[in-house]
Formats: structure tokens, sequence, C-alpha cells
């Protein structure tokens, strides 16, 4: 199946808050009115009082609560509340039948956090390698939501040993990463984000490579590495050194920001955005 089949059978996308949309499609812009954005967050009550939430978790907070949507704007500047957006903001966009929330919910976050973490040997921005990860598998929420039988057929080709992005392709044609990569097109995203997304699987294939892209290959390795219970050293340690030689991540310091990651990963996750 081509894209465009793909997406004219698409009767219905997932419904993204606009503020979220207007902050990715102007992810370069940092004259953004901090007062502003906290009034449009307190506008949208479910996103305000996640983003809210999630600046108040301990991955996130300094010393004193914050109390109001304006006060986390200011406080945590544009870049960090930005990312504490694209994170809620995605969670409220998860199909609510046939969808291993948590699954999806985890997987974004820790490979965000991770891509941030490996961001801060580069010169890439951290806060811009966080919302890249973050949203590095939202295509997966538009197979749920567009096609459920076949995303029926691809949990099932899963129980077989089959991965994921192969029993996606067997079924589509397509796999999450074109997917996502083409709705970050039509919602107008930054092309940064758009490229980050179609080209995380295979970065070192295309002309241009997406430097955010590597970070995100490089940050779902170091997830499945951690998650076969490797330590943070040996993840960096074995770190694909061509993709890590693109980007510039030094292993000699992204052992500790590794761990710090896995520490974040773990609050955040278990802070509820329900």
């Amino acid at each position: 199946m081509e894209l465009e089949a793909f997406f004219q059978q698409v009767k219905k996308l997932p419904v993204m808050p606009q503020i979220m949309q207007e902050l990715l499609t102007s992810i370069n812009d940092e004259n953004v009115d901090l007062h502003q954005l906290g009034k449009k967050l307190a506008t949208d009550q479910s996103l305000g009082a996640n983003v809210l939430k999630m600046a108040n978790s301990a991955a996130f907070r300094g010393i004193k609560q914050i109390d109001s949507i304006e006060a986390a704007a200011i406080r945590l500047g544009l870049k960090r509340v930005r990312s504490l957006v694209v994170a809620a903001g995605l969670n409220g966009m998860m199909p609510s039948k046939n969808f291993d929330q948590q699954q999806f919910w985890s997987q974004a976050m820790y490979v965000a956090l991770l891509a941030q973490a490996l961001a801060k040997s580069t010169d890439i921005e951290p806060e811009m390698a966080f919302t890249c990860g973050m949203l590095h598998n939202f295509g997966e929420l538009l197979i749920a939501s567009a096609t459920p039988e076949e995303a029926g057929l691809i949990e099932l080709s899963l129980e077989t040993g089959e991965t994921r992005v192969s029993a996606q392709r067997q079924t589509l044609g397509l796999d999450y990463a074109q997917i996502g990569g083409e709705l970050a097109r039509r919602w107008n995203f930054s092309p940064v984000i758009t490229d980050a997304i179609e080209q995380q699987l295979n970065p070192m294939d295309f002309e241009e490579v997406s430097k955010p892209a590597v970070l995100i290959r490089l940050a779902i390795f170091a997830h499945h590495a951690l998650n076969a219970g490797l330590s943070s050293e040996t993840v960096a340690n074995n770190l694909p050194a061509p993709l890590c030689e693109v980007v510039g991540v030094d292993k000699q310091k992204v052992t500790e920001f590794i761990a710090d990651a896995v520490e974040q990963g773990e609050q955040m996750v278990a802070t509820s955005v329900a």
C-alpha cells in the first residue's frame, strides 16, 4: 500500500490539541510569548492539567511547587514547556480501544529521554531531541485508529516472533516511520521533526541525514539494550560507532547521562497523565 492510498482510506485523523500543533509548526521560533503560551494552555483544561502535573513530577520540577500554567511556562522556559506539551498532548491522542497505551507511552518517553541524554554530548539541542524522540512512534497511533483490523493482524504476527516493522510492512506495505513522517508533513510540523520521524529506521540511507533521526536510532538501541538488563556503561560503550560519529556522541561522557535518563524515565512513566 502506498502512502497516498493509505491516507485516502483514513476517514478520521487523530485529534491534536491546537496549541501542540502550533508549537510543532513553529519549533524554531524562539520569540513565543510565554505569558500568551500559558494563557493558551490554560484554555485547554485537560492538556493544561497534564502539563502542570508533569512539570511538578520529580523528573522535571525544581524546589518550588508550580501552581499555574503561566508559572510553568515562565519558570521552565519555552523549550522545556514545548517538550511537556508534546508529551501530554501525545498521551491524549492515544486510542482507547485495543491499544496498549502503557507500552506506547513507556516506549515514547524512554526514547525521548535517551535521545535527549545522548544529545548532551553533541551540538544538537537536547529539548529538540526530546521532542523528536517523543514523536518517533506516533505513526503507531494512526495505524491503530485508522486500520484496526490490520493493526490486529500486526499484533498476531508479533506473537510468532516477527518484528513490528517487518509485520507492518508485510501487512500494510508501510511502516510506522513512513506513516508518522507523512502525518507530520500533512500537519505542517517543522521539517526537522518530519525528517527525524521519517528517517529514524535507516537514517544513513538518506542523502541529507537527519541528525535527530540518528539520535532516535541510537536511543532505540539503548532502550532495547537497557531492557535486556545491560548497564548504562555497557550500553554507552556499545553504541553503534558509525551513528555516534555522524552526530558526535562522546561515549565516554554519555554513561552518566543515560543513567539519569533511566531514572527520569521511571519517574515519568509512573506519572499518570490520563
